[in-house]
C-alpha cells in the first residue's frame, strides 16, 4: 500500500533563466509531520503553490493524496488548506443583484 500523502518529483520552476525550484523529489507519507525551511527566495513559496495547483511546474509532477497538482488540482484543494503570509482582499466591493 502506498502511504505517500505528498510525492513531488523532478519539480522544478523558472521564470525565465532564474529557476526558482530546481529538480525537487520529495515524499512524505501519511503520519509524518514536516516543516519547509529555507532564506528567502529559496522556493519554498514556489514548492507550495505548484503543489497546491495554484502554479505550474516548468518540469515535473506534484501529486497530494494521488492526485496530480496540475492535472486534476480542485481534488487537491479540497484536500489541502494554504494561509499565505500576507493576505491579498479587493478594494472596496459593491454588491449587485444579478438578473436573469
Amino acid at each position: 500500500m502506498d502511504n505517500a500523502i505528498i510525492e513531488l518529483r523532478g519539480l522544478t520552476k523558472c521564470y525565465g533563466s532564474l529557476k526558482a525550484v530546481d529538480d525537487l523529489n520529495l515524499t512524505i507519507n501519511k503520519g509524518e509531520i514536516f516543516g519547509l525551511l529555507g532564506p528567502n527566495g529559496a522556493g519554498k513559496t514556489t514548492t507550495i503553490l505548484m503543489m497546491l495547483g495554484l502554479s505550474e511546474p516548468t518540469a515535473g509532477t506534484a501529486r497530494v493524496c494521488g492526485y496530480n497538482a496540475t492535472n486534476t488540482p480542485i481534488p487537491v484543494k479540497r484536500k489541502a488548506g494554504y494561509m499565505p503570509d500576507s493576505l491579498g482582499f479587493y478594494g472596496p466591493v459593491s454588491y449587485t443583484p444579478l438578473r436573469a
